[in-house]
């Protein structure tokens, strides 16, 4: 069985959450300044509520449903009262991987997103070793 992780869909602006991250109804603008739709909701860690994705739905029209898209965290801010921006065009999102339940998200499905937006799993520990160099330091002879 696939390991699930522990998000919690929020479609609210909860007092809960830090008041930079109450952007559930925001308008989303692309790399391009034009509008793409509003953000329907957050999915947060369940357990300390830090935003892990905004949750977008691409398309749709009338009766049928669009492409429900997650937008890592690190990939958008607020620039104005209302007014989301990703330094991403359209087209691209519409080719981000999808998922199948908002209620139910694997970590396969997790990690093809992130891949896809080039970013690291937030629950793998990436800190440097004190052992290594950084990139800055030079070699000792």
């Amino acid at each position: 069985m696939e390991e699930s992780n522990n998000l919690l869909y929020i479609d609210d602006n909860i007092y809960d959450l830090p008041q930079e991250e109450r952007l559930v109804g925001g308008y989303l603008y692309d790399k391009h300044n034009q509008e793409l739709g509003r953000l329907q909701g957050l999915l947060v860690d369940a357990d300390n509520l830090t935003v892990r994705y905004a949750v977008f739905t691409e398309g749709g029209f009338l009766f049928t449903d669009g492409k429900t898209i997650l937008l890592p965290r690190l990939l958008y801010h607020a620039i104005d009262m209302g007014k989301i921006k990703i330094d991403w065009s359209r087209e691209s999102l519409q080719q981000a991987p999808t998922i199948h339940s908002l209620e139910d998200i694997s970590k396969s499905e997790e990690r093809a997103i992130l891949s896809y937006f080039d970013q690291e799993p937030y629950w793998e520990d990436h800190t440097l070793d004190p052992e290594e160099p950084s990139a800055g330091d030079a070699p000792s002879a």
